[in-house]
């Protein structure tokens, strides 16, 4: 422990890590009314605000357009079949109950959450309202928490039959992982190691992106499956019927004769195969079509995630070392024991090369 607290504290040579080039900002032409943009909301670098416009963009963009959401029943429930807010049919599982209480508490909480994350990713705002910026973070932390809890509660329902499995695996592992990233971001800060925090931050906040990747892919699978054929959901007569009445259209007893009874009464627990085909005539067969391959499409989107995220902190080593040296210089004024180690870097649990500080 003591060879670890010197290697730690032993100042290396005057070697400063690298910033962006000025001569852009004081520059003419595209390069300089470029460099004004990017500043304007605090970056430094030209690479990292397009990346800001597209992640953050995307995650801000798709929480406000999921707003309308909060007013549930009316969004969920009297949407009709050509602009249903949510899969046709799950309204026959989250309509009351356990799985009510918890859409509403996931919706309340994940979708501000989305919004606020996109302010603690502008550097403009990181700088300036460090005040600000410390609250929201911790109000960020506390919303996803929450509506992961309630996101609990809503992944056991069973709509579409055996391929609800494979989404509620990936649905939990998200919990885990998100959970887990937050976790592992807040420690890190508490312990003042800014380059960890950003990176665990960033893991978190690419984890939650995987939900908007997989609704783009969703809309391309279902289509391709109904092309392919061969694909079939499991339904309970009662939900056909449920479905069918929430549109205000007869039951299709041709297509189902089985749920019948011979003395022509419901068999409302008797379980039927629907076919996955995008019909919007057959609510049924369009629901299956969504619902058959999003397991799947989940975890692809899972790992494209976990695997680009990845790449890109690989791939910014020199923003990674300008915040630990941050990080060194916050922990010796703090009074730590081990400055620029005291979080969950590498080389204090793991067998990286001893890390030294710049100056």
């Amino acid at each position: 422990m003591e060879n670890k607290e010197h290697t730690c504290s032993t100042p290396a040579s005057e070697s400063s890590v690298s910033s962006s080039p000025e001569d852009s900002k004081t520059g003419s032409g595209h390069a300089a009314r470029y460099a004004k943009v990017y500043g304007f909301f605090g970056f430094n670098r030209a690479y990292n605000f397009p990346l800001w416009v597209i992640f953050a963009g995307a995650m801000l963009g798709f929480s406000l357009s999921r707003l309308p959401e909060l007013n549930y029943s009316h969004f969920f429930k009297e949407d009709d079949m050509a602009d249903f807010g949510m899969v046709p049919g799950y309204w026959y599982y989250v309509k009351s109950g356990s799985f009510r209480v918890g859409m509403i508490m996931h919706l309340a909480t994940i979708l501000p959450a989305g919004i606020l994350m996109v302010l603690q990713f502008t550097p403009i705002i990181r700088h300036k309202f460090i005040t600000f910026h410390r609250i929201n973070g911790y109000t960020v932390l506390l919303l996803i928490l929450i509506s992961n809890a309630a996101a609990c509660m809503v992944l056991r329902h069973n709509h579409g039959g055996g391929a609800r499995i494979a989404a509620q695996s990936a649905e939990a592992f998200l919990v885990i992982i998100t959970t887990l990233g937050l976790s592992m971001a807040w420690w890190n800060i508490r312990c003042k190691q800014v380059d960890q925090h950003r990176a665990w931050m960033l893991r978190t906040m690419f984890y939650m992106g995987t939900i908007i990747t997989s609704r783009f892919m969703e809309f391309a699978a279902s289509p391709i499956i109904t092309r392919i054929g061969g694909y079939y959901g499991v339904w309970s007569c009662d939900e056909i019927e449920f479905l069918y009445t929430q549109y205000q259209l007869p039951f299709p007893e041709q297509d189902y004769p089985q749920c019948f009874l011979p003395d022509g009464t419901l068999n409302r627990a008797f379980r039927v195969a629907i076919n996955a085909a995008a019909i919007e005539t057959k609510p049924e067969q369009l629901s299956s079509s969504l619902v058959q391959p999003f397991g799947a499409l989940l975890w692809i989107c899972i790992v494209v995630h976990l695997i680009g995220v990845e790449i890109y902190l690989g791939m910014t080593p020199r923003e990674a070392e300008r915040l630990r040296q941050v990080s060194y210089e916050k922990q010796l004024e703090a009074g730590f024991a081990n400055p620029g180690c005291a979080g969950l870097t590498a080389d204090r649990w793991g067998d990286a090369e001893k890390w030294t500080p710049k100056r």
